[in-house]
């Protein structure tokens, strides 16, 4: 099947190299660059000509919010598969008490703007992707992260929102847990290419 791929934030179409060489010759991964504008209409309009043949969209973090705005956008769509792609933790709403950890969220939010691209984590901010998964009616795989990034302030609280949110998606919504960090693809390139032959061998 045809699988079109996109990269996490800060990446590149090359990132996905470890997990075409574990997919054996399974499945046309066809990677794609994301870059800016980052206004997300625009986004998916630049990935249309790409997706001939009505493939599967697969992505990795930023790359994973936008394979499911795809889904939303495209209900025919075979499959939607997501590797850690659920918001970022400066979003408030995702945590079980918001005003406990605001001088956090702020802490951490100045340190991802430091990174650069601060048009790009405001358009991640801003989207919510709960209301975009709830909108989906294609199939998709939820593939979410167990373990800390090093230095992450906030994990711990995140991943409580992030468990009363995740218990709330609909059935055509697959979850599941990855013995990774949010580095999956480049920590465990075999685990997630089995995520993508299993989840697509049924599609």
């Amino acid at each position: 099947m045809k699988v079109l791929a996109l990269h996490g934030a800060g990446g590149s179409p090359a990132d996905w190299d470890p997990v075409i060489t574990a997919l054996n010759g399974n499945h046309d991964l066809v990677p794609l660059p994301l870059e800016g504008p980052w206004d997300w209409d625009s986004i998916l309009d630049r990935i249309e000509p790409h997706a001939t043949d009505n493939p599967a969209v697969l992505g990795m973090s930023l790359g994973g919010m936008v394979a499911a705005l795809w889904g939303r956008r495209h209900p025919e769509c075979p499959a939607v598969i997501n590797i850690d792609g659920h918001g970022v933790p400066t979003q408030p709403q995702r945590y079980l008490n918001p005003t406990a950890v605001t001088g956090k969220i702020a802490t951490l939010r100045e340190q991802f703007r430091a990174y650069g691209q601060p048009d790009l984590q405001q358009a991640l901010e801003d989207l919510d992707c709960f209301p975009v998964f709830r909108a989906l009616s294609c199939p998709m795989l939820l593939a979410v992260a167990t373990k800390p990034l090093p230095g992450h302030p906030l994990f711990e609280e995140y991943q409580q929102g992030l468990a009363r949110d995740l218990a709330t998606l609909p059935p055509n919504i697959d979850v599941v847990h990855m013995d990774t960090t949010h580095a999956a693809t480049r920590e465990d390139p075999q685990l997630v290419a089995d995520l993508i032959t299993n989840y697509l061998a049924t599609r």
